[in-house]
């Protein structure tokens, strides 16, 4: 039984990403109803750029969501990524669920 749990809550987690990509790990998350936008804190090595993400919205679950790899070599560090509500199809009025797993070590983050 403990297993049928967790293989579907894999596939669970692997399937609100979109098209195979793992939901990144977030160091932190802000909002800021005044700019209208959400701050997303990531992990770099470097080269990490707003390009490489995208961000699912389905079914009122917002999920940040890595497209390409951060290759520099670099200690990792905290990045900010932000996007405005618009961008992201949401209302400053909506409530929405976060798809992505919250940690607080950058170093244990996989570029």
């Amino acid at each position: 039984m403990k297993r049928a749990v967790f293989v579907l809550g894999v596939l669970l987690l692997a399937g609100s990403a979109g098209a195979g990509e793992p939901p990144e790990l977030l160091l932190g998350v802000g909002t800021d109803f005044d700019a209208g936008r959400i701050t997303f804190v990531v992990a770099s090595s470097g080269c990490t750029t707003r390009a490489d993400f995208r961000c699912d919205l389905k079914d009122g679950t917002l999920t940040l969501v890595r497209e390409r790899r951060d290759s520099c070599k670099a200690m990792p560090q905290r990045q900010s990524i932000a996007f405005t509500l618009k961008e992201l199809g949401l209302s400053p009025h909506q409530p929405f669920t976060l798809g992505n797993r919250l940690i607080v070590n950058e170093n244990v983050a996989k570029q």
